[in-house]
Parts: structure tokens; C-alpha cells; sequence
């Protein structure tokens, strides 16, 4: 066997070898690799706030019709940790994805959040499901607040698919704060979602980093790669304000923000709104007086627009809004 041919066997079979393990890993994404029910008596400072005597206080009795698991599922043929909620009767529910804020620890989904925000959105009749994002809460690889981690909401979407309950024609996104960044970033990426909400976004991170109270570079810094050599770059790229022509033109977002919220500033939300206009974007801003970045003094009106806009576009089949002006 000649030199040349040796290095050609050799250089073939390492890229055989490559391409074979990539699409392995990406005929498993979204393969649920280890499940667990959760059930909120097992905890007793959840158990505490939310029962006496064993019975669930009136407003959280919804939590008995949902069945609440922590999951682990690959991505990218990485472990990674989530959530699953799902009804506990039978039949066939639109999917959403719930996209948790914070960044690392910090703000990760927990067994109050998993009833609090997927079990009570399962409980209006949808299959839940929410990632933790890679090397979170003993996740696998490295999250990228932005990065490659976007890919951790987007293979929820085969997940689905393997759930006998699962309508995966009828898919939403729901994101909160960094969550709602991650909602965005992944309307850059593809149009197989019907509608998406937003509530505290991050859509300008300059804008975070500039008007935020706390140093909140730190946290680029230590989870985008190569921030310190390409700081443009890398927040322009995870900044919606920045991507409006990449955002899927047709999936209605409902947009919420507090204009008391610190965190993110409102100015954001209306900068965005403005370019969504222009764009031809279909969304709805909705801005809270006084509300801070979690809109806590308006649970129940957030609940009850968030309801009615994923019934409106998954369940009611409602048709796009004529962003063309009209009317007398």
C-alpha cells in the first residue's frame, strides 16, 4: 500500500468518522436518556406555600391534573436537563416550550417553577417542555447565553415528536427575560412555530450591559466565546433589535414588559416594536404601569393574556393579522 494511499484511507475514514458520530447525534436529539416524576408533596417548602393538611389551596389545584417530570434529553448528543409537563387526561395537545431566564445557576428552572409555570400552562391543555441549556444543573457541555445553547430549545422539538399526546403541528415559545432572547434567537432559526411570547425580553444586550444597575459584563464574559476579541460581534448577533430581518415573519409574538423593570429597561421592548413594524413582524406590545422585570403585581392578567394568545394561534387555528395599512 502506497504512502499517498495510506494518508487518503486515513484522511477518509477520520471524516467517515466524524460525519458518522455527528449524524448519530443528530438522529438521537431530543431522545429523553432518563425521566422522574415530581410530585410536590415530596418537597416540603413547596408543599408549605401551596397545600394545608395535605389539600392544595384553591389556586393551585390545578397542579393535580398535570403530571410534572424532570428530565434529562440530548442535544447536540449532549445530556442536558429540563422539565415535562402534560396533562393528565388523554388527548392530543399543541406543544409549547418554555425558555427559562438567567444565566448558569442563577434563574435556573426549579420544582416550583416546573408547576408554576409549565404545569399551569399544561394545565390549560398543552404538552410543556423547558431546558435548563447545556451545563446547567448537571447538564452536559457549556452554555453559551446565545450560542450554540439555542440548539437546546430547538431539539425540544423532536422530543415532542416522541410523545404519543404531542401535536407537534401546533408549536408555541414562551420566554422570560433571557428566555425571551432565547425565544428570538430561535425565530432567527427556523418558522415551525405558530406563535411566541415574551415577557421582560432582552432584545439590545449593549443596552442591558449600559443601563443595568449591576456589572452584567461579567456574565458575557464567562459564557460567550470569545467575547473579550469580538464584543460587537457576539452581543449584535444575540440581540434581536439586531436581527429583525432574520425573525420568522410569521409567528405572532405578544410582547410584556414592565416599565418599573431595572433589569431589562422598556426602552427595549418599544425600539423593537418599532422595528417590527417596519419589518412586518406580527406581535403585540403590551406594557405594564409600574411593572418590574417578573410583572409579579400582575400574575393573573399575565396569565390570562398569555392563555388567551396561545388558545388564539394554537388551538383556535386564528389566521395572521393584515399588517398592510387599511381601513378607513
Amino acid at each position: 500500500m502506497s504512502m499517498s494511499f495510506t494518508k487518503f484511507f486515513v484522511k477518509t475514514s477520520f471524516f467517515l468518522t466524524l460525519f458518522c458520530v455527528s449524524f448519530l447525534a443528530n438522529s438521537q436529539d431530543g431522545k429523553i436518556v432518563e425521566r422522574k416524576q415530581v410530585k410536590w408533596q415530596d418537597y416540603d417548602d413547596l408543599a408549605f406555600k401551596i397545600s394545608e393538611n395535605g389539600k392544595l389551596h384553591p389556586q393551585y389545584s390545578y397542579i393535580d391534573s398535570v403530571l410534572v417530570e424532570e428530565i434529562f434529553y440530548l442535544s447536540d448528543g449532549l445530556r442536558v436537563k429540563g422539565y415535562l409537563a402534560q396533562p393528565k387526561y388523554d388527548g392530543k395537545f399543541p406543544c409549547v416550550i418554555y425558555n427559562r431566564g438567567g444565566n448558569n445557576e442563577f434563574g435556573k428552572l426549579n420544582v416550583w417553577k416546573a408547576f408554576f409555570i409549565l404545569g399551569k400552562t399544561a394545565s390549560w391543555g398543552y404538552v410543556v417542555a423547558g431546558s435548563q441549556y447545556r451545563g446547567n444543573d448537571g447538564g452536559e457541555g457549556k452554555e453559551e447565553f446565545g450560542g450554540a445553547d439555542v440548539n437546546d430549545i430547538l431539539n425540544l422539538v423532536p422530543l415532542f415528536k416522541n410523545l404519543k399526546n404531542a401535536d407537534v403541528s401546533n408549536l408555541g415559545l414562551y420566554g422570560w427575560s433571557r428566555g425571551g432572547m432565547m425565544t428570538y434567537l430561535a425565530l432567527t432559526k427556523t418558522n415551525v412555530f405558530k406563535v411566541a411570547i415574551v415577557g421582560g425580553a432582552a432584545s439590545d444586550l449593549r443596552m442591558v450591559m449600559d443601563t443595568r444597575l449591576d456589572t452584567f459584563e461579567t456574565v458575557y464574559i464567562e459564557n460567550i466565546p470569545g467575547y473579550e476579541e469580538h464584543k460587537a460581534e457576539s452581543l449584535n448577533s444575540r440581540s434581536a433589535i439586531h436581527r429583525v430581518e432574520d425573525i420568522c415573519k410569521t409567528t405572532p409574538v405578544l410582547m410584556l414588559h414592565g416599565t418599573a423593570d431595572w433589569r431589562v429597561v422598556p426602552q427595549m421592548a418599544l425600539e423593537l416594536s418599532a422595528a417590527f413594524i417596519k419589518e412586518g413582524v406580527p406581535h403585540r406590545l403590551v406594557l405594564f404601569e409600574g411593572g418590574d422585570h417578573g410583572l409579579r403585581e400582575f400574575n393573573d392578567e399575565v396569565d390570562f393574556m398569555v392563555k388567551n394568545w396561545l388558545d388564539k394561534y394554537l388551538k383556535n387555528n386564528h389566521s395572521l393579522p393584515d399588517l398592510v395599512p387599511h381601513g378607513r
